[in-house]
């Protein structure tokens, strides 16, 4: 590409084979919705992905990790991630003695996005449409409202997620700062099932609780947020007043930088309480917050929200019972 042509892109960046893995297993671990938000700024690449305004998945490159960056202004479009991890995968060297070199190029909206892969002499040129970018919701969580907050080395995580009861719908993440600390539970086909961390652990290297909060998220969101463990180094799970939980992993390239990938998960149910849990209905309906799907509970009257999550447990605990009959008759 001429060096006059160049200068008519609003952003240009190159990268070699180091770093160019560690790209590619971000962008894998947030490929769970085909299109994709990208953002260009004087820090680096963010690449966004959301899923029914429920989960949101972000991927920070940095631009310290690229060998060039250079941006005039801030970009914004989106594209096909799986077309654009295909093509960054599209000429893999057989060893590390290969040399890989990839291009990016952007001209700015309407434009395609290029792709230039150089290995070894043979050069590849990807043009990739971009498409019109949805509205993003503005997941964040403020430090006043944050309640809890862990950080712990992946490989416990990995081995609790191993244990998950895949029949379940749903995911309880308990957080308290008395016992039981810290709890996971499931609920399915084969029973309830807790997972009780230990909060003073080594693996454990914070563990924030001001209040017990007691959330209920899908398992299919859950899920998604956890292909990072592979290759991440620490997680932080942090959960605000309005029940949303976040996990922000840091990735650690060979060069020493730092990528990160956030996950944003909304609520199923909530519960926070300032004192140990009680069976009290009145106390309950007193002292505890309490949203359907991420709904505002002022929006409803609370007798209805508790007749509908009764209904709703009366009606899992029908369609348990049915399952085991049909395998019984079967």
């Amino acid at each position: 590409m001429m060096q006059s042509n160049i200068e008519d892109y609003m952003l240009v960046a190159k990268m070699g084979l180091t770093n160019l893995k560690t790209v590619i297993q971000l962008l894998r671990a947030i490929t769970f919705k085909e299109t994709a938000t990208c953002l260009g700024s004087e820090n680096g690449l963010k690449i966004t992905v959301e899923d029914a305004k429920c989960m949101q998945a972000s991927a920070y490159i940095p631009s310290i990790i690229f060998h060039e960056f250079n941006l005039k202004n801030d970009v914004t479009f989106a594209i096909s991630l799986n077309i654009l991890v295909e093509c960054l995968c599209m000429f893999w060297p057989s060893s590390q003695e290969d040399s890989v070199t990839v291009q990016i190029f952007y001209k700015g909206t309407g434009y395609p996005l290029s792709v230039i892969i150089e290995e070894d002499g043979v050069i590849t040129d990807c043009s990739l449409k971009t498409l019109e970018v949805d509205a993003l919701l503005d997941f964040h969580l403020e430090a006043k409202n944050v309640v809890n907050k862990v950080v712990l080395q992946t490989e416990l995580l990995k081995d609790i997620i191993a244990e998950l009861d895949p029949t379940s719908d749903l995911v309880e993440l308990c957080l308290s700062p008395e016992k039981p600390y810290f709890r996971i539970s499931t609920d399915g086909l084969g029973g309830i099932c807790h997972i009780d961390l230990p909060h003073d652990s080594d693996l454990v290297d914070t563990f924030q609780c001001t209040s017990t909060t007691t959330s209920s998220f899908k398992l299919t969101h859950i899920k998604p947020a956890m292909r990072a463990l592979s290759c991440a180094n620490k997680v932080s799970l942090r959960t605000d007043t309005t029940g949303i939980l976040c996990f922000q992993y840091m990735i650690k390239t060979e060069d020493g930088h730092t990528c990160y990938i956030e996950y944003y998960v909304r609520l199923c149910i909530t519960k926070c309480t300032s004192g140990p849990i009680t069976n009290s209905v009145s106390h309950q309906r007193r002292n505890t917050l309490i949203s359907i799907y991420g709904e505002d509970v002022n929006r409803y009257n609370i007798d209805r929200v508790i007749a509908l999550f009764r209904r709703r447990i009366w009606h899992a605990r029908c369609l348990k019972s049915l399952n085991f009959i049909y395998r019984y008759l079967r």
